[in-house]
């Protein structure tokens, strides 16, 4: 059911007919109602025929009274319609968002953009981000421009977008994550609840990235700084090059970029201390703990 009302908030007109609905749970039918995820509206005019073998649409006719519906059939003549049969919900991707956000316990007010059918929830507090959530009832067609309207009101912003459909491909959106609605929400005893946890963990993800980056960074800048101590003290011995300082210092070349890598396989740590003390290098400079070795 839930996965149903879901995905028709991405139509134009998300109507729902009675023939559509008969199978819910007549409890969620009337728990969409009463928190007005679903507005009942006038009968509908038109039916499909379930009197003879190929269905077709017809117009609904009355009695004079107004209290039996009718339509004609080429094969079973007039064939009565209960009138239950003529109920028809629209979903409400407003009151959507309203749900949403109470749902996930966002800060801030709801609040619809300058397009059509999208709004802004709040700011979830994942540490360390406080990422914006927005909703959009539209459908994958839509994604781009809603995209950049959410850039044009935030810029580049980190959030989350919610959407009712599985999006393909998100590479399009940067720093905005995208999300089925329909996987990280439910509708279960007259209310809808959202599994926070699926929207942290991609927050949560990003961090242990840029955590990694950094690390990352930190080694190259590292190895660098250790180049730069192997550059100065050739520039300082005048010697030609890497190889020439391997042969002066006593050890490979391959272990002078191995000690460069931090690559404890390429060289041992005595091998490294004879190099560091040749150099006049302590250990403190050789890991970037103090002064950079000065050229002279």
């Amino acid at each position: 059911m839930w996965t149903e009302f879901v995905q028709r908030l991405a139509a134009a007109n998300p109507e729902f007919t009675y023939d559509e609905v008969s199978d819910w749970d007549r409890q969620d039918l009337d728990g969409l109602t009463i928190l007005g995820l679903l507005e009942e509206l006038e009968p509908a005019t038109h039916v499909i025929c379930d009197a003879c073998s190929e269905p077709h649409r017809e117009r609904v006719r009355w009695s004079s009274d107004g209290k039996r519906a009718w339509i004609p059939c080429p094969s079973a003549g007039m064939v009565e319609v209960p009138t239950e049969r003529l109920r028809r919900w629209r979903a409400s991707a407003q009151q959507m968002s309203i749900e949403l956000a109470r749902a996930i316990g966002l800060a801030g007010n709801v609040h619809s953009l300058t397009a059509t059918r999208l709004w802004s929830l709040g700011r979830l507090r994942v540490r360390p981000y406080t990422p914006h959530i927005f909703f959009a009832a539209i459908g994958p067609d839509a994604l781009s421009s809603i995209v950049e309207e959410i850039r044009r009101a935030h810029g580049r912003v980190t959030g989350a977008l919610l959407l009712p459909f599985s999006p393909e491909h998100a590479s399009e959106t940067a720093n905005l994550r995208l999300f089925d609605l329909g996987r990280v929400s439910t509708f279960r005893r007259g209310c809808v609840t959202a599994d926070i946890s699926l929207i942290e963990d991609q927050f949560a993800d990003d961090k242990l990235e840029v955590e990694s980056r950094s690390r990352l960074n930190s080694v190259r800048s590292l190895s660098g700084h250790r180049r730069a101590l192997f550059r100065a003290f050739i520039h300082k011995k005048e010697l030609a090059g890497m190889e020439a300082l391997a042969h002066h210092l006593g050890v490979s070349e391959t272990a002078l970029h191995g000690m460069a890598r931090g690559d404890t396989k390429r060289y041992s740590r005595d091998k490294l201390n004879s190099v560091l003390k040749k150099m006049g290098c302590s250990r403190a400079e050789w890991d970037r703990k103090a002064k950079r070795f000065q050229r002279s």
